[in-house]
């Protein structure tokens, strides 16, 4: 079941970008078993060339200001953040305890949002937004 959700994952963020001063796309990894407490540590590892300040947003908002921020006029950006709104519902109806985390310190700001499949495997989407 974990491998299905894991595809309709991936097929959910086929040609998503994530937009700020440039276009990212969101890449999707197992970080396998790993204990909520020990989250923050590893996702600091993994981007140990981006040393900064790990900050903790509300999924909610994050999610919000995605869509918020699409210009209506502009039906690419529309689309995108609609895509960012269908993977927010996938994952609240097929994970658990959904974060979204920033490593801010940098021009090169990486966004994690993670999230836990019923087996208690941990998975992250992973981009990045320029911020100059």
């Amino acid at each position: 079941m974990e491998n299905q959700i894991l595809s309709g994952l991936s097929e959910k963020t086929k040609d998503l970008l994530f937009f700020s001063e440039s276009e990212a796309p969101l890449l999707i990894e197992n970080l396998g078993q790993l204990p909520k407490d020990q989250l923050d540590k590893k996702l600091i590892e993994l981007n140990s060339e981006n040393p900064g300040t790990l900050k903790t947003l509300d999924p909610d908002e994050f999610f919000a200001y995605l869509v918020k921020r699409a210009d209506p006029g502009d039906h690419y950006m529309v689309d995108n953040a609609n895509k960012f709104t269908a993977i927010y519902a996938y994952l609240k109806a097929n994970f658990s305890d959904i974060a979204v985390k920033r490593i801010e310190g940098g021009v090169h700001v990486p966004i994690i949002i993670t999230a836990y499949q019923p087996d208690g495997s941990c998975i992250s989407l992973s981009t990045y937004a320029i911020e100059t």
